[in-house]
């Protein structure tokens, strides 16, 4: 872009009045192709604009949420090139955070803008942005139409950086398509184009795709030897490298010549590179697509471990996938900043508009707005998580997962057993660790099957139907490592996403044991974790009750103020908040710490919008969204409502529900219901629970057990017992 389009750009901000809210950066050339903008001119906010300064760099997630902010200004005024440019580096910016329909959508706009305003010479690029776009999204004819189309265009306008992108992108859809000889001719055009852009003007990032590609082609061509060669020589001048190169192409070629566990250790250095790329995201909605984005990657480095028979490196791979789960830790400074900013207010305003717009959608029950309020929520936790918080590359090896795994064996206790499941391509595996082994055993159960195992046992204890499916799920899931947990006295229970619903602790195997539920089993690692504090009378213990709203047609809780009553008895200072019923200020504005907060509401779990997911308090419902952003001073939550840990689930440990929202943020661990509860049965259940505790110093886990053997002998179904799990830590406090 020349010195002119900076200044038109520029002209345009004055025109239209936001020069004096946003600020214009002029990128240089290296800033930008790093971060895979594209674009050397940026509208950004000072709220996002400084705390990149400080950090010494701008990512691409801070980029998004500058981007995105600009971009809804500029809407507001009449059509220029600079949102038609701002749109099209959003689009770039927010590969790992946006769906590929709504960047869709962004691209169409922007051409549509530039049209508008006569500016056909931007066109070679947006059109290149299209066909990206269209080729993520599979669509390769299309794609290769609109970069036809950007290529009439670059005739026209003589756009260097555009024909080298048109190239390139060909080479990709080609290789899509199973057309590599094709792809191999256009990647020698793009490497000619980025040639006669000069060495002053040399992109490195381009030159390393370009390498990239051209050795999948050759190892999709079966010339193994050439594309080892070049895998190779790669390695010798660029050891840092990145994913997509020596690393996963040795491993693919060797596995292909010689079997997939020839290639375990090139797997698994690959693997290390993806969870190294996915802890350098700051938020959890980046994390979660760049976990999708190298799901297939996981899937054949563990194929290759357990084929090898390195069942604890395969365990190792599993949790590094699941790293992504874990954000980075807020850098006091940068947070304080952020805060003196106005930044967290900005939060909270957003935050408050979209609790009125998710009245009105499920008020109506429309899917499409409760989705769109779902993915506001998700925009919404996703600032909330950038604040403070500056990614670092950090230095990840073989010896550093090795140390890993070693201190999670050391934060296992005598007589607990970490039970992880595993999907891996049609697969499931299970992995037993023990301060002392790794156990792997490959389940007879498909993949495909393990969703609907799960919806069966979870409808039979919901609708007191007969057990059949949880039985049966006991002995397709447990009976593989059933010596070990046979064993043990404790289980962590870390599930995959097909299996977040099921109720491990109602089988029998399980039933009576200190049953803890985890997305991640490095939360156990030595050094991560203390031991969990008995429950005393002298903790500080607050109870908020709802016992019916105004705004429902729900029956009115009986049972809240004598469950409350008869728990904060066991208190020598309970706080119960209950006449008048607890309000959403008295949730999320917990002014002192507490060591238990229990809450006991009507509550509700919404499948599709699960931020939409509310406890229901005497104003109006608190949102999961909204507790996900207080700040919870809080050790332990108890949830006393029905399906509170109920939850949606992604790959990579990802869940959302009111029990996560609260994990998020700041508790160190949840007791929630997976299923609607009896008001009657459920205050004597947790008052049972409390009592134990208190009077044995049992941790809740180990109370849990206890308590579901004691009303098991009573109830019979597990309906009744059944329904509370603990989320979190096995005895720890994070």
């Amino acid at each position: 872009m020349t010195a002119q389009d900076q200044d038109e750009l520029m002209a345009d901000l004055r025109r239209v009045g936001l020069d004096g809210s946003f600020a214009v950066v002029a990128m240089k050339k290296e800033s930008f192709a790093a971060v895979g903008i594209g674009a050397s001119v940026l509208v950004l906010p000072p709220s996002v604009l400084m705390p990149g300064l400080q950090g010494g760099s701008f990512s691409g997630e801070r980029l998004t949420e500058g981007l995105r902010q600009a971009v809804a200004a500029l809407r507001r005024v009449e059509p220029t090139a600079v949102l038609a440019e701002s749109l099209l580096s959003l689009v770039r910016a927010s590969t790992g955070g946006e769906a590929s329909e709504r960047r869709l959508d962004m691209v169409v706009e922007a051409i549509a803008v530039l049209r508008r305003v006569g500016q056909p010479h931007r066109l070679p690029r947006a059109y290149v942005a299209l066909g990206n776009v269209l080729s993520e999204m599979g669509r390769f004819y299309d794609a290769l139409a609109a970069l036809d189309r950007a290529a009439d265009a670059e005739r026209d306008y003589r756009d260097a950086g555009a024909l080298l992108a048109i190239h390139f992108g060909r080479a990709t859809i080609f290789r899509g398509l199973g057309l590599q000889i094709e792809a191999l001719s256009e990647l020698h055009h793009a490497d000619r184009a980025l040639s006669a852009m000069g060495p002053e003007t040399s992109d490195k990032l381009w030159a390393k795709r370009i390498r990239s590609e051209t050795m999948f082609c050759l190892s999709e061509l079966g010339r193994v030897e050439a594309a080892l060669a070049e895998a190779d020589a790669w390695s010798a001048t660029d050891p840092e490298g990145s994913l997509f190169t020596p690393a996963v192409v040795r491993a693919d070629l060797i596995s292909r010549r010689s079997g997939a566990a020839a290639a375990a250790e090139d797997y698994l250095e690959a693997a290390i590179r993806a969870a190294e790329d996915i802890s350098t995201y700051s938020s959890a909605r980046f994390r979660r697509k760049a976990r999708d984005r190298y799901d297939s990657l996981f899937a054949r480095s563990m194929d290759a471990l357990i084929a090898a028979r390195q069942h604890a490196s395969a365990f190792a791979v599993w949790e590094l996938a699941k790293s992504g789960s874990a954000l980075l830790p807020r850098d006091s400074d940068a947070y304080e900043s952020a805060l003196s900013t106005g930044v967290r207010d900005e939060i909270a305003a957003e935050a408050s508009r979209l609790v009125g717009h998710a009245h009105d959608a499920l008020a109506t029950g429309d899917r499409s707005a409760l989705a769109e309020c779902q993915d506001q929520a998700d925009w919404i936790l996703f600032r909330n998580d950038m604040l403070g918080r500056i990614p670092r590359a950090r230095a990840v090896s073989r010896e550093v997962v090795d140390v890993q795994m070693a201190d999670l064996r050391r934060g296992i206790a005598p007589g607990t057993l970490l039970v992880s499941y595993a999907a891996i391509g049609g697969h499931v595996y299970v992995f037993a660790v023990t301060s002392e082994s790794v156990v792997c055993a490959r389940l007879a159960t498909p993949r495909i099957e393990l969703r609907l195992l799960a919806m069966s046992a979870a409808r039979e204890c919901r609708d007191l139907l007969p057990t059949d499916a949880l039985d049966e799920s006991a002995r397709r899931l447990l009976a593989p490592v059933g010596r070990l947990i046979d064993e043990a006295t404790a289980i962590v229970m870390v599930p995959c996403a097909e299996l977040q619903s099921m109720p491990f602790h109602a089988m029998h195997p399980l039933r009576g044991k200190a049953v803890t539920y985890s997305t991640r089993a490095m939360d156990l690692r030595a050094g991560m974790s203390c031991g969990e504090r008995p429950l005393k009378a002298t903790s500080s213990w607050t109870g908020l009750g709802t016992q019916s709203v105004a705004y429902s047609a729900l029956p009115e809780l009986a049972y809240v103020r004598e469950e409350l009553q008869a728990i904060g008895a066991y208190f020598r200072s309970p706080n119960i908040v209950l006449d008048p019923g607890a309000a959403s200020t008295d949730l999320l504005h917990v002014a002192d710490h507490n060591d238990i907060l229990h809450i006991a509401c009507h509550a509700a779990f919404e499948p599709g919008a699960p931020h939409l997911s509310r406890l229901l308090l005497a104003d109006r419902p608190v949102f999961a969204f909204e507790v996900a952003l207080a700040p919870l001073d809080a050790t332990h939550v108890v949830l006393s409502a029905c399906e509170t840990a109920d939850a949606a689930a992604h790959q990579g440990g990802h869940t959302q529900s009111l029990a996560s929202a609260f994990l998020t943020a700041g508790a160190s661990g949840v007791t929630g219901s997976l299923w609607p509860v009896n008001d009657r049965a459920t205050a004597q259940f947790l008052t049972t629970l409390y009592e134990h505790r208190i009077n044995t110093g049992a941790s809740m886990a180990d109370a849990l057990g206890w308590t579901r053997s004691v009303f098991a002998e009573e109830t019979g179904h597990p309906h009744y017992w059944a329904p509370f799990v603990h989320i979190g830590v096995l005895g720890a406090d994070r």
